[in-house]
C-alpha cells in the first residue's frame, strides 16, 4: 500500500518535471531558431541609391515597441499576436524617411510570397517588423522577420520576410480602356486547369494584356486587382504575366500562378488595372455593386463602372462589340447608361440620351476620348 501511495504522490511530480522540460526545449528550440536567422541577410532596394542588407541584429538596436493586431484569414480562420519590433518608420528614420513618403512598399519572403503595401495603408497604419511574437523568438517558418499591420488582412502579415522594395513612382494613371472579361475571355485560347477535385478553364493573363492592352508599356511595374469583396491588391508586372485567370468554376474569375504560394491567388475578381487598360467582371460586378433597373433590364449603371475603375472624364465614350460595330457618344448622350446581360447571356449596353436611346449588343469594350468625334 505504501509503494501504491508513493508512486501516486510522484506521479504529478513527475508530470510537472515533463512539462517543465518540454516548455524548456520549445524555449530553446525557439531561441535557437532566433540565433540562426539573427544575421540572415534582408535585402532593401529603393531607399538609398545602392541596394544594401541589413539584419535581425541590426533591427534589434532600434527601438521596439508591442502591438497587438487580429486578423482574419480567407479560410474564416481568427489570428491574433502581440508583435514585437521596430516600426517600419523608426527603420525609415535613420534615412530621412518616412513611410508616407512612398506610393508602394513591398515585402517579399523566403518563399517567393510577395505583397505591396498601398498608400493609403501607409498614411493610415502602423507597421511593425516583428522579430518577437507573443513574447518569444519567431519560429523557425517565420523568421528572421515578421511583418504586422494591425488592421489589415492577415494576407499582409508576412512571414519569412527578407526583402523590402520602396517605390516613389506616380500612382496610377486614369483608365482610358475598360474591357469586359466575359466578352474578351471568349476570343482567347483557353487551357484545362486542375483545381482541386474540378477540371475549370483557364486564360493567360499574358495573352489577355497581349490582344486587349499594351503589353510592352514599360511604364507598368504593378498591376492592381480588386475583388468582390474590396480585396486590393498590388502584383508585380512579371508576376502577373505569367499566370493565369481562372475563368469557370468555384470562385471564378481567379488570378492563379502554379509557381507562386497560393496565398498569393485572388479569389472573385472585380477588376484588373493594367497600365491604363481595366478588365472588368460584369458577373462578380452585378453580385457586389448596386443593382440599376432602365426599362425592363436590371444590370450595372455605367456611371458606377466608370467609377470602381477610375476610368478617366471624357467629353465622349466609344462602345465597341465584339464584331467591330461601334458607337460612339457624347457624355450627355449617355442618360442613365446601363451595362446588362441580355436572354443570350451576352453583355448590352443602352442609355437613354438627350437625342434619343443608343444600344450595342455584345460589348467589348469602352474607350475614352478628349474631344468630340
Amino acid at each position: 500500500m505504501n509503494t501504491i501511495i508513493k508512486k501516486l504522490f510522484l506521479l504529478p511530480i513527475v508530470l510537472l518535471l515533463l512539462i517543465i522540460m518540454a516548455a524548456c526545449d520549445r524555449q530553446e528550440s525557439a531561441t535557437g531558431a532566433s540565433s540562426l536567422f539573427s544575421k540572415e541577410k534582408i535585402f532593401v532596394h529603393g531607399l538609398k541609391d545602392q541596394d544594401f542588407e541589413i539584419t535581425q541584429d541590426d533591427l534589434r538596436k532600434l527601438k521596439a515597441v508591442t502591438r497587438h493586431g487580429e486578423a482574419t484569414r480567407t479560410n474564416g480562420e481568427k489570428i491574433s499576436v502581440d508583435a514585437t519590433g521596430p516600426l517600419l518608420d523608426t527603420f525609415l528614420r535613420q534615412y530621412g524617411k518616412s513611410q508616407k513618403d512612398f506610393s508602394r512598399i513591398r515585402f517579399t519572403a523566403r518563399d517567393k510570397y510577395s505583397i505591396a503595401v498601398s498608400r493609403d495603408i501607409l498614411a493610415n497604419r502602423e507597421i511593425i517588423l516583428s522579430y518577437i511574437n507573443d513574447g518569444k523568438p519567431l519560429e523557425a517558418d517565420c523568421q528572421p522577420v515578421r511583418i504586422i499591420i494591425p488592421g489589415e488582412r492577415s494576407m499582409y502579415w508576412v512571414r519569412e520576410m527578407i526583402r523590402m522594395d520602396f517605390e516613389t513612382g506616380d500612382s496610377l494613371k486614369p483608365v482610358n480602356k475598360l474591357v469586359f472579361l466575359e466578352t474578351a475571355v471568349g476570343q482567347l485560347p483557353q487551357e484545362d486547369y486542375q483545381y482541386y477535385d474540378s477540371t475549370d478553364k483557364t486564360v493567360k493573363t499574358g495573352d489577355l494584356v497581349t490582344k486587349y492592352a499594351d503589353i510592352g508599356d514599360q511604364a507598368v511595374t504593378n498591376v492592381l486587382m480588386k475583388a468582390g469583396d474590396g480585396l486590393q491588391k498590388n502584383e508585380t508586372r512579371a508576376n502577373f504575366l505569367g499566370s493565369y485567370l481562372k475563368i469557370t468554376g468555384k470562385e471564378a474569375p481567379k488570378f492563379i500562378a502554379p509557381k507562386l504560394p497560393e496565398g498569393m491567388h485572388i479569389r472573385d475578381l472585380l477588376f484588373i488595372i493594367y497600365g491604363q487598360t481595366a478588365f472588368f467582371d460584369y458577373t462578380e460586378g452585378i453580385a457586389c455593386l448596386p443593382k440599376q433597373t432602365f426599362e425592363d433590364k436590371e444590370g450595372i449603371a455605367l456611371s458606377q463602372i466608370i467609377k470602381e475603375t477610375g476610368m478617366a472624364g471624357s467629353v465622349w465614350y466609344k462602345f465597341t462589340g465584339i464584331d467591330g460595330v461601334s458607337v460612339e457618344l457624347k457624355t450627355d448622350e449617355l442618360g442613365n447608361g446601363l451595362i446588362y446581360q441580355n436572354a443570350r447571356g451576352c453583355l448590352s449596353f443602352v442609355s437613354s440620351g438627350v437625342s434619343g436611346g443608343s444600344s450595342l449588343d455584345n460589348l467589348l469594350s469602352i474607350e475614352v476620348g478628349r474631344s468630340q468625334p
